[in-house]
């Protein structure tokens, strides 16, 4: 009877452990079917987030786990990238539990993922020494429609300078069934955030804890539109930072930005140390200097001369320089060990200046709200009385002085042992950003050409193309050449350039050309393209309307000179209209004279920097396509 009974008891055990797994099995198969999506979040999106859903839980200043469940119904191949699964570590931030569904239309489930089957790496492409890491999932879709499901659990140790941003959208084309964030901190733990979407943050306090909750639910797509602000602007997002902080044991707190400028200065502590060889060979490097602008000049050369740069991520996360020294010994760094060791060549030759923070990719930092999510690069600062030196320590042909496209104009924090201050860098007028193009044109009765071709580039054309006009890299240049001008079956001659390395740079590139192929014979007459230069960078406007404001960032100015050559026993039959457009977006200018048999061409075009209301668009599209048509026009010849 007794074995009866344990036997029954047994029988039950695996009879109610079949039940539990099968429901189990069943409670994993058929979720997210594709039919509950509303047809509203369908509409214009590549994907839909079912469900993302984090948990941060801080334990103390330096612990916390982050939860996340990210559910992502990808619609059609246009959004494959919003597929796959990619985490940054290192030794603050640890990937401890993983698995990850993906399941078909239906909601069933087609394949299971292990965290064995994440590929890691330990080395970024572009860093030479790093101690951060990639765990990454490339999925590959069975069919479409079809839904992913991630699940992971992170642990941070070590410090916590901020925490998960609250951000929705993944991109554009992504529409958002629901997505939440919950963030638990200790009472004494005070948190900051700042939101560009009005959410409503709530905060609860539960027992020894601060819970704080924000989610965002049934959003739709949003359109990818040229010339569109900051993606800061256009998704929401939230992010947030406790007020206090330690990194690493380096401890600080980040209200302002005047304390964050300490916490940073005190990472350069002692760090500025040089070998007494150096030292000596800087000072007879500027024993002739007449001033700090000289001297400055001469040791930036020193600079450019014997290092070179490379991504470096070690030591307090990558916030902190290698030391000066031992950047001089290896003979590179990056933007912080250079920018570092530039600071102590300069302070051994009494010269003072300022390690500076930056954005190389916004222009303008939260005033009120101190972070690191916008701040990813260093530069150096020599203040004087009226125009202050800034130096870009990473590049070793860059002008000394010239403040490169990618931080010309932004804000950026100044280091000192007082703290941080926000400035703005120097900026460039749009008239200063030019471009002149002169050409020479000889047209023949078959419809060939020859001719020569100048093109002289100022600031951001002058970044384009400098590397390549001085490696003399031929192949380089005829590309330039040929994006340049829309010459068919062209034949470029001797290259023939020069570089102004001033301040204010620029390049200049001069050379020959024949094309076979150049006006378009019918009959009598020949059809000369007027305006033979590619002018494809306004042709951007292609939508009938517009959600989002135009942000024309960088302002420009081109003038073009063509001379055209007509052959003999050829009239012209039909000259194209002058043209003077004035808009507050900028200026289209166009004239055109003939003396005998040459016909001169020119050509003002002016693009104004700015941002301009979505409700101006139909009025900037139509100056934007009255400048294409412009540069179309032909000239008709006709046999005499």
């Amino acid at each position: 009877m007794k074995d009866i009974k344990e036997n029954y008891k047994a029988l039950t055990l695996v009879l109610c452990f079949f039940l539990l797994s099968s429901s189990l099995i069943a409670a994993d198969d058929n979720k997210y079917p594709v039919a509950n999506i509303p047809d509203s979040l369908k509409k214009g999106a590549y994907v839909v987030v079912r469900e993302n859903s984090e948990v941060f839980t801080q334990s103390d200043i330096n612990h916390a786990t982050y939860k996340v469940t990210k559910v992502v119904t990808i619609l059609s191949k246009q959004g494959d990238d919003f597929a796959h699964f990619t985490l940054y570590g290192d030794k603050f931030r640890e990937l401890t539990n993983f698995t990850g569904i993906i399941r078909d239309a239906s909601g069933a489930v087609v394949k299971k993922i292990k965290k064995s089957d994440l590929r890691f790496s330990s080395v970024s492409d572009d860093a030479l020494s790093t101690d951060k890491y990639i765990m990454a999932y490339q999925c590959d879709i069975p069919s479409y429609p079809c839904t992913v499901e991630y699940l992971y659990q992170e642990k941070w140790k070590n410090g916590i300078l901020s925490y998960p941003v609250f951000s929705p959208y993944d991109g554009y084309f992504e529409a958002i069934e629901k997505s939440d964030l919950r963030i638990e901190t200790p009472l004494n733990v005070e948190m900051r955030q700042r939101n560009n979407f009005g959410g409503t943050l709530k905060k609860e306090v539960v027992g020894d804890k601060n819970i704080y909750t924000v989610s965002l639910q049934n959003r739709t797509a949003i359109a990818k539109e040229p010339l569109a602000a900051n993606n800061r602007e256009i998704f929401p997002v939230m992010m947030a930072a406790p007020a206090d902080m330690c990194y690493d044991s380096f401890c600080g707190d980040m209200r302002n930005w005047n304390s964050y400028g300490l916490w940073v200065n005190g990472l350069l502590n002692e760090r500025d140390k040089l070998s007494p060889e150096l030292v000596a060979k800087l000072e007879g490097l500027v024993s002739g200097a007449k001033n700090v602008r000289e001297k400055t000049q001469i040791i930036y050369d020193y600079l450019q001369k014997n290092t070179r740069y490379v991504s470096i991520q070690l030591g307090i996360g990558g916030y902190q320089p290698i030391d000066a020294l031992t950047v001089s010994k290896m003979g590179f760094g990056d933007c912080k060990g250079l920018t570092n060791m530039m600071k102590a060549m300069l302070k051994s030759v009494g010269v003072e200046s300022n390690y500076c923070v930056i954005s190389m990719s916004e222009k303008d930092l939260y005033a009120d709200f101190p972070n690191f999510y916008q701040l990813d690069h260093v530069i150096l600062m020599v203040p004087q009385e009226e125009d202050s030196i800034w130096l870009e320590c990473t590049s070793q042909i860059l002008p000394f002085g010239y403040i490169h496209r990618k931080i010309a104009g932004h804000n950026a924090i100044i280091i000192s042992s007082k703290g941080g201050k926000i400035t703005r860098l120097p900026s460039y007028t749009d008239q200063e950003n030019s471009k002149e193009s002169v050409m020479e044109i000889t047209v023949k009765e078959d419809g060939s050409a020859k001719g020569k071709i100048i093109f002289i580039e100022h600031l951001d054309g002058y970044e384009d193309v400098f590397v390549g006009f001085q490696s003399k890299d031929r192949e380089r240049i005829l590309r330039y050449i040929n994006g340049n001008v829309r010459l068919p079956q062209m034949k470029v001659g001797e290259l023939i350039t020069s570089e102004d390395r001033s301040s204010f740079p620029s390049t200049r590139i001069e050379t020959s050309f024949e094309a076979s192929d150049f006006a378009n014979r019918t009959g009598t007459r020949l059809f000369i393209p007027l305006c033979p230069l590619t002018k494809t960078n306004l042709n951007v406007f292609t939508a009938s309307t517009r959600n989002w404001d135009i942000h024309i960032e960088s302002g420009f100015s081109e003038s073009d000179t063509i001379t055209i050559n007509i052959p003999d026993l050829y009239t012209l039959e039909s000259l194209p209209k002058d043209i003077d457009i004035n808009t507050p977006y900028g200026f289209y200018k166009a004239y055109i004279q003939q003396e005998d048999s040459k016909i001169i061409y020119i050509q003002n075009i002016d693009i104004l920097s700015g941002r301009y209301k979505s409700s101006e668009y139909k009025e900037i599209k139509d100056f934007f396509t009255q400048i294409t048509s412009g540069v179309k026009r032909n000239l008709v010849l006709k046999k005499i």
